[in-house]
């Protein structure tokens, strides 16, 4: 069975997490992508050292990586770019997270690849888009999910900036990287013409924050709400359980299953109740049942509380931690985490591939290349050179 992007090539030149989580999902998917590397390698390679970090088995690295060849190309010399430029004439998209003045200093900017291919995707994931004053400046995860504004709309009680997880801002840039070299390959498909595709973390972040963003653009609102503070709905609300664990009601439809709720909480007595009985009662009222509800809560388990309401379809959910979410039955259904047989380190748990196609579904193939590690056959099967011409880069240092 084949998998979606069968024969479509893509030259990686990457460092970091969001230019190499979209050729990871491009390779999910079937896509050739090679991973080109400075002789350093990419310096994700030792992120976790550089935090102090000894673990035997570079989750990073992997994570962005996986699906991948391997090879090693020296810009700065004349026969680095030569070959560079020979591999472009064969690929369908060149992807970079790299600082575009550093591109063009290179010579692998869209500009001059396109002259050798003008029917090129190039893909460009900055850090906070090529227009304005901010186009070049470096940035980070963590710097593009403060300035796309999304610590801003989950903010705690007292109104302290909540930054998320690590490698958030990258992933959300990854994907969108990924969707824009897909839509620029259709867009050939129909034309015959290259492209530029153009994304970045700041534009990332202000997807994820658009509902919240759209909002202040028709109703102006001064500033955000922390939604831990005004969620005015015991059905639209968090709970502690008996063994300390949390669970979340997300009913938009509140009055539609008050009766489900008062049921499975065993309170019907206050199912009716004047103070109670409709959403702007409770919220009105709010100071007096949530202090009920908590109690109630605390008398259950979490995974208990979970099947009562699951057995009345009542939308909510158990809050996970990581080790409750690789035990979650719909993760395991789903394949959201799948096993890679890797020749040297064994079976290895990897996360899966979230979208699922009927007849050309994707696969995690491999886990990441060692670095250089498909130097050679790269070159001699896509380039044509002996190992003669293999032997004369490795002298001039090429690779």
């Amino acid at each position: 069975m084949t998998m979606p992007l069968e024969g479509i090539r893509v030259l990686e030149w990457t460092a970091f997490q969001q230019g190499p989580i979209a050729g990871a999902l491009l390779a999910d998917m079937g896509a050739e992508v090679i991973k080109i590397e400075e002789p350093r390698g990419d310096p994700g390679r030792g992120l976790a050292a550089i935090y102090g970090l000894d673990i035997p088995f570079n989750y990073y690295f992997q994570n962005q990586n996986r699906g991948k060849r391997g090879i090693i190309l020296d810009f700065t010399k004349k026969r680095g770019q030569e070959t560079l430029y020979k591999l472009v004439e064969k690929s369908d998209v060149f992807l970079t997270n790299y600082r575009y003045s550093h591109a063009q200093k290179m010579k692998v900017d869209y500009e001059t690849l396109s002259r050798y291919n003008p029917r090129l995707i190039y893909a460009y994931s900055s850090g906070y888009g090529m227009q304005g004053p901010d186009a070049d400046l470096p940035s980070s995860d963590f710097a593009g999910q403060a300035r796309g504004g999304l610590w801003m709309v989950s903010l705690t009680p007292d109104l302290t900036p909540v930054p998320l997880g690590a490698g958030f801002a990258d992933e959300v840039g990854g994907v969108l990287t990924a969707y824009g070299i897909l839509l620029a390959l259709l867009a050939r498909e129909r034309t015959g013409e290259g492209q530029m595709v153009n994304t970045s973390l700041l534009g990332g972040q202000i997807e994820m924050v658009r509902l919240s963003l759209q909002l202040y653009l028709i109703l102006g609102a001064p500033a955000f709400a922390s939604p831990a503070a005004t969620m005015s709905s015991p059905l639209w609300n968090l709970y502690r359980c008996q063994d300390d664990k949390w669970f979340c009601l997300a009913v938009l439809q509140p009055d539609r299953y008050w009766h489900s709720f008062c049921k499975v909480l065993g309170i019907e007595e206050l199912e009716k109740d004047p103070r109670f009985e409709n959403a702007a009662a409770r919220r009105q009222h709010l100071g007096e049942l949530m202090p009920i509800l908590n109690r109630v809560f605390l008398t259950k388990t979490r995974d208990e509380w979970w099947q009562a309401f699951r057995a009345e379809a009542i939308p909510s959910a158990p809050v996970n931690d990581l080790s409750d979410l690789v035990k979650d039955p719909q993760v395991i259904a789903n394949e959201y985490i799948v096993e890679v047989d890797d020749p040297a380190s064994g079976k290895v748990k990897v996360v899966g591939i979230p979208v699922k196609l009927s007849k050309t579904p994707g696969k995690v193939r491999a886990l990441a290349p060692e670095l250089s590690q498909h130097t050679e056959e790269v070159l001699m099967e896509i380039c044509g050179y002996t190992w003669d011409d293999i032997a004369k880069l490795r002298e001039e240092g090429v690779f």
